[in-house]
């Protein structure tokens, strides 16, 4: 462990057992650098400096191994410089299509065009967003599978999204279920706005509209988890790591439905968690993409959540 100018802590290396710890004291002469803690009950032998310089071989052997950490020391060093590399890239990258988007929500308003459809705006504004991410993941470096493009947690991704996908549409319906018997102005809403859905599936206009918002969810998705998550779990540490990564990417998930309404955009960040969660244990897109998809078309399409 080794402290920082603030006192906070962070843990620079585990070792296993049978390891040498402050064998560069025996150089220099100075004190340690860093706390040693021990994670499970150990028997340590402790060796005097003396005894050890009275030793040339075991002097040579701890040489050796400094030499050695000292090699995998700079390997992190590298790695470490890479991820720095990388976040930096994100933040710059993420602050300014945050900064076009609100630029553009605002133009929305001033020139009095909220009336009219904002999926020609949002659509292609989503677009480059995902090509912006798109690069940003092959600029990386990294495998395609650190960012859930490849074939590794695949199939366990794509059954967890059919497992856990319908209870979740259950509980939307449960929702509205509550919406509709607590409050007033939605009383005289149906539960299921459309009932024959499975008739429309062969209508030209329904298939387009579906096949758009698949290409849609996948891009999202692509944005939020492979571009932000990945690099997120990447590089934060820590206890709270995983959680905070999986709340901020909800987060920005809902941020980007801002367009069809706050209460819609504070709504999405409860499946932006769920979603985030699935992608955390797989580490794979498909899962996300397809409960994504299917969770929005049964909004859309059946419970009757108007796009705007």
């Amino acid at each position: 462990m080794l402290k920082s100018a603030h006192g906070a802590e962070h843990m620079i290396h585990e070792i296993g057992a049978g390891e040498v710890v402050g064998e560069v004291s025996l150089f220099d002469g100075k004190g340690r650098s860093a706390t040693v803690r021990a994670l499970e009950p150990c028997k340590i032998v402790a060796l005097p400096f003396d005894a050890v310089r009275a030793a040339p071989t075991l002097t040579s052997r701890l040489s050796a191994r400094i030499a050695e950490r000292l090699r995998i020391s700079s390997e992190d060093e590298l790695q470490s410089a890479q991820r720095r590399a990388v976040m930096g890239e994100l933040v710059v990258k993420v602050v300014s299509l945050l900064c076009l988007y609100a630029l553009l929500l605002s133009a929305l308003e001033r020139f009095d065009i909220g009336t009219k459809s904002t999926t020609y705006i949002s659509l292609p504004l989503i677009g480059v967003f995902g090509w912006g991410s798109w690069r940003f993941i092959r600029n990386t470096g990294y495998p395609m599978a650190e960012f859930g493009l490849g074939v590794r947690g695949l199939v366990m991704s794509l059954v967890e999204s059919v497992v856990l996908t319908p209870p979740f549409c259950a509980v939307l319906v449960g929702l509205k279920w509550i919406a509709i018997h607590a409050i007033g102005s939605w009383r005289e809403a149906p539960l299921f706005e459309r009932r024959d859905w499975l008739a429309r599936l062969s209508e030209p206009a329904v298939i387009k509209l579906l096949v758009v918002y698949f290409v849609s969810s996948a891009v999202q998705e692509l944005i939020v988890r492979s571009a932000l998550q990945a690099s997120l779990e990447g590089f934060l540490v820590g206890k709270r790591a995983r959680a905070t990564t999986i709340f901020v990417c909800a987060a920005m998930f809902a941020v980007n439905h801002l367009h069809m309404s706050f209460e819609f955009a504070a709504a999405a960040f409860i499946p932006g968690v769920l979603w985030g969660w699935m992608f955390s244990r797989r580490r794979h897109l498909i899962g996300p993409v397809l409960s994504h998809f299917a969770v929005g078309a049964f909004v859309f399409f059946v419970l009757g959540v108007r796009m705007p």
